[in-house]
């Protein structure tokens, strides 16, 4: 049905009237959705909680940092003292997803022309899991006068001293002089003596380093089968606990320290100890100052 002029007429200005109606509403959501987003932008962004200050005993030294170069230190966190046997983090920084493909091995007897280990017993037949839980000095020295070796032969005296020169100067200070030769690898390389030395706010933050990403997702997976080793709590962490440095005669570490480091991919940690002890007893006190359940 056709309909008169007059009502078609007024139809259509209705329905022009409902068309542009309906534009300006979309017009009016589109400002409020601009004006929503502009003022969301000025909201500043609630920033990450922080751990709270732990409670440390005399002596001991604490830090924690994250990749977004977040940290904080505690106690003695400024307290300089050797790596001992964690020095085989510098040499899985360097090696180890070389040494872990390999599948390198080595029977520790506790003494090797007359660099002693930690254990003076031996730590027996370890591979390189065992050899970093154990602290195993011994196995690192070997692996790593083996991977000079072949550094030499692959790239020369210069880059390989280079190569060194990357991971362990944070670690040597002034200690270390400027040259173009790799030096002899003794026991001082695998944190015998106060060659390598560093502070817990120092420690934590190279861990932190997204540089160090590759050597944090290898200590997770050598981890992976230590008693000791994880602990869940909504992320899952790692530790490692440091023989203190073996001096002149087995177990003598006069002076010495201990070392317990850790990560659950958010943040690194590390803790000074003012004395040495046992692997078992750093470990616990870390997982107290953590807050974490002590199994």
């Amino acid at each position: 049905m056709r309909l008169p002029n007059r009502q078609s007429s007024i139809v259509n200005r209705q329905l022009k009237r409902c068309y542009w109606l309906h534009k300006v509403v979309d017009f009016r959501w589109l400002a409020t959705l601009v004006l929503v987003s502009r003022l969301l932008a000025q909201i500043p962004e609630t920033p990450k909680p922080q751990p709270a200050a732990p409670i440390l005993r005399t002596g001991e030294g604490f830090a924690w940092a994250s990749a977004d170069g977040t940290s904080k230190g505690f106690g003695a966190d400024t307290k300089e003292t050797p790596l001992g046997s964690l020095a085989a983090l510098l040499w899985l920084r360097l090696e180890g997803d070389e040494w872990a493909a390999r599948g390198v091995s080595f029977k520790c007897k506790g003494e090797l022309n007359g660099v002693h280990c930690a254990n003076p017993k031996g730590h027996g037949k370890v591979d390189l899991a065992m050899a970093t839980t154990e602290g195993c000095h011994l196995a690192f020295l070997v692996w790593s006068l083996e991977s000079a070796e072949r550094w030499k032969k692959d790239y020369g005296e210069g880059v390989s001293r280079y190569r060194l020169d990357q991971v362990f100067k944070p670690f040597l200070g002034d200690r270390w002089k400027p040259g173009e030769t790799l030096p002899a690898l003794g026991p001082e390389w695998i944190g015998q003596g106060d060659l390598l030395r560093t502070t817990p706010l120092a420690l934590a933050k190279w861990l932190a380093d997204p540089d160090q990403d590759q050597l944090l997702s290898l200590c997770k997976r050598l981890m992976s089968g230590a008693f000791d080793g994880w602990i869940t709590k909504g992320a899952e962490w790692w530790f490692i606990a440091g023989a203190p440095p073996t001096a002149t005669k087995p177990c003598d570490p006069s002076g010495a320290s201990a070392w317990v480091v850790g990560s659950n991919g958010e943040r690194s940690v590390a803790l000074n100890l003012p004395a040495p002890r046992r692997k078992a007893e750093s470990l616990a006190r870390m997982k107290e100052i953590l807050l974490l359940p002590k199994k």
